[in-house]
């Protein structure tokens, strides 16, 4: 019989380890969960096994935002209390890492909040960590994206029967936890990665186009754009691994260089409820009409929350062949299921994805570079078996990229 207390703490180190790089003396601040509040614990543990000088574990709670929603107006729902600015400035002059897990246990809590007060309670929670969010983005701290097993993720996978040990055992070959040594399996899957980077690099791309079923999308790139993937480097020179699992490369869009139609493949959570089967009409870069089957609603209020939500901010390809996606399951986290397919993210861009980003301080300097800034960043997946992907190269050749949704360069 499998110990899965084993793989998860094999998983704890790996995130430890290979996530957020921690180094001897260098402080941790995890999110969770109270459903994955145990596996936080591990983490913990782990970081404290590895050196690390302090660890705090902070508890997102939705059934109590739910509660707060329930009782508060929007002006009341946009107070923060000003600590939450000086905790997030200890985090950027002391260098802490962070690490999130995704809240797959208890999000149901948030499905039918009132989608105006969701909308403002999370815009001011945006808002108020923006200078931090900015910084994690720019890659000047470690930070990681996991999930953790559960009960409730495990039914809403697998069905109503499902065992949190089902769910394991679909994920243990996910993240790569059925080697003799994880961390160097990630190693060798981000060397691959990079070099899948390397060539987009060198084709020196002006635009990728995008065709499949209900979708025809040309999205332009400005020169400095650069592709990353299996990792990023720190200003000290170490590599983090800001998702596990990670199949994708992806690099930063021209903001006023997006026109066509796109149709999503994949559920998607926005403002923390699902939205399905969104269509996507760009012109000059914004989206100038959005229709969902489920939760127009929704897309409306997150299309309104500032100029930058109507624009795109990341471009990710993912072979159709990664584990994730030959799983053939609907995850119901961003996490995984981006993983699984190419996406397309409303919002912020990386100005580290640009040669020249570290010198990019303002909204302004970003625009001008081409570089989309919004207080969300949200994942919209697009890929299938029937996605082609095409480039332009500033030479004027085109090069295929993808082919119902495999890499062929």
């Amino acid at each position: 019989m499998k110990s899965y207390q084993h793989f998860a703490e094999k998983y704890a180190q790996l995130v430890v380890q290979s996530g957020v790089a921690l180094r001897k003396g260098q402080s941790l601040f995890i999110k969770t969960g109270i459903g994955t509040y145990e596996f936080a614990r591990m983490v913990a543990k782990q970081a404290y096994k590895g050196g690390a000088l302090q660890v705090l574990i902070d508890i997102d709670d939705p059934q109590l935002t739910k509660t707060r929603i329930d009782c508060q107006s929007e002006s009341e729902l946009q107070e923060i209390p000003d600590f939450q600015k000086i905790i997030d400035y200890e985090m950027m002059v002391k260098d802490w890492a962070f690490v999130r897990i995704d809240n797959t246990e208890d999000r149901t809590w948030l499905s039918d909040a009132d989608p105006s007060k969701l909308s403002a309670i999370r815009s001011a929670a945006s808002r108020n960590s923006r200078l931090y969010r900015q910084s994690r983005m720019r890659h000047e701290h470690p930070w990681c994206v996991i999930c953790a097993p559960g009960p409730v993720w495990a039914r809403n996978v697998l069905g109503e029967k499902a065992t949190e040990e089902e769910l394991w055992d679909i994920l243990i070959p996910i993240l790569r936890l059925d080697t003799d040594d994880p961390n160097q399996a990630w190693t060798n899957h981000s060397n691959t990665l990079m070099k899948r980077c390397s060539k987009l690099n060198d084709l020196h791309i002006k635009t990728l186009h995008f065709t499949g079923d209900k979708t025809d999308l040309t999205i332009g790139f400005r020169q400095e754009h650069r592709w990353f993937g299996g990792g990023d480097p720190l200003p000290n020179g170490t590599w983090f691994l800001p998702n596990i699992p990670t199949e994708e490369v992806f690099t930063v869009p021209d903001l006023s260089a997006v026109d066509g139609h796109v149709h999503t493949t994949r559920p998607v959570s926005v403002l923390d409820s699902l939205v399905e089967d969104v269509t996507l009409e760009f012109s000059h870069g914004l989206v100038t009409r959005c229709t969902a089957r489920i939760g127009q609603e929704l897309m409306e209020r997150f299309l309104s929350i500032d100029d930058g939500a109507r624009r795109l901010g990341e471009v990710a390809l993912v072979d159709e062949s990664s584990p994730l996606a030959r799983s053939k399951r609907v995850f119901g986290s961003i996490l995984y299921d981006e993983n699984a397919s190419c996406h397309l993210a409303l919002g912020a861009g990386y100005p580290s994805c640009l040669t020249h980003g570290s010198s990019l301080t303002t909204d302004a300097q970003l625009h001008e570079a081409g570089c989309n800034t919004s207080l969300v960043h949200t994942d919209f997946m697009v890929g299938s078996h029937q996605t082609n992907v095409s480039a332009i190269t500033r030479d004027n050749i085109e090069v295929p990229i993808m082919v119902q949704g495999r890499f062929v360069i």
